[in-house]
């Protein structure tokens, strides 16, 4: 019986881990340890989806020390994986390419672009611009690349919610928001309305971060139960705690959304968190001012049925 799907677990639930804010290990810490398990899984580890991921993660994890004979070593594995054998030679040839010129190796990164290019001469220039244009120039006719187009600028909402900040001690100054139309579609347009929405966050960050808090501690028993966690990894992911200040190390705001619901000439603003317990759908918190109307996943933070059933009870 293979020993690989047990291994692949625990190499997924070793990088849960490695993810969470309170995390001590380094980056070296999970270099061994995958190379360890790794070597421990027999073949079968290569007809495993989310082995062939574990290989990427290890590919880039050598790219970004510049240690190129380890990045090659597991360049070698991807390609006897078998997601990897179920593509043109031409895809795995130009993957290989990109990953020595990240990786600083430019002559190997050269064999693999020329094998990929003289199977499928466009594919190349459909993708990074740095290797196409590494390759172009060392090509005897180089192909005449389009100019490059000026992006659009990319606008980001942002708030500095420091009382945020320093409670979930982040690194960043400010969040992310989005304005969110009758549809829940993103829209740039900034309303009275929604500007009153952020007036009022920016003026009683800590009063709705406590209420946020408060009203999660108290359903946290209840999500417990829910997720159920083993007792040898529930310290990780979901300890037990008494007060809303155990939940820094847990959760970690990322974006917020101000929605068109209105009441009393105030929209209904939804908070997404990543947690500890729930990495994959994350936390939602939908409110109004201080009120909390619904916890649930990361949806529920742009999902506005929530406000709009409140608002219909109002």
């Amino acid at each position: 019986m293979s020993n690989a799907p047990e291994i692949i677990a625990e190499i997924d639930n070793f990088l849960d881990k490695y993810s969470l804010k309170k995390n001590t290990l380094t980056s070296q810490d999970l270099i061994n340890y995958i190379e360890e398990k790794w070597h421990q899984a027999d073949d079968e580890k290569y007809n495993i989806h989310q082995g062939n991921i574990f290989i990427g993660r290890m590919i880039n994890e050598y790219i970004r020390l510049q240690d190129y004979n380890n990045m090659q070593r597991w360049l070698d594995m991807m390609n006897l994986h078998s997601l990897s054998q179920k593509h043109p030679d031409y895809i795995n040839d130009y993957y290989n390419g990109e990953c020595c010129l990240e990786c600083g190796n430019e002559e190997k990164a050269l064999e693999y672009l020329h094998l990929s290019y003289k199977e499928n001469p466009e594919y190349l220039f459909t993708r990074a611009p740095f290797c196409f244009e590494f390759f172009n120039k060392h090509l005897e006719n180089p192909k005449e690349l389009p100019e490059k187009e000026q992006d659009d600028e990319i606008y980001y909402n942002t708030i500095n919610l420091k009382d945020w900040q320093l409670f979930f001690n982040e690194d960043e100054e400010t969040l992310d928001y989005a304005i969110l139309d009758e549809d829940s579609d993103e829209i740039e347009e900034h309303t009275t309305e929604h500007n009153n929405g952020i007036e009022y966050l920016q003026n009683n960050q800590t009063r709705i971060l406590e209420s946020i808090l408060s009203e999660l501690l108290s359903k946290y028993p209840e999500l417990q139960e829910i997720y159920d966690y083993p007792e040898d990894e529930k310290q990780d992911f979901m300890p037990d705690i008494s007060q809303i200040k155990d939940f820094a190390d847990l959760l970690s705001p990322s974006t917020f959304y101000i929605t068109s619901v209105f009441k009393d000439d105030i929209p209904y603003i939804g908070y997404m968190f990543s947690c500890s317990w729930d990495q994959e759908h994350g936390l939602g918190v939908m409110t109004h001012k201080d009120k909390i109307i619904e916890i649930g996943g990361a949806d529920t933070a742009f999902s506005t049925w929530s406000a709009e059933e409140d608002l219909k009870k109002n």
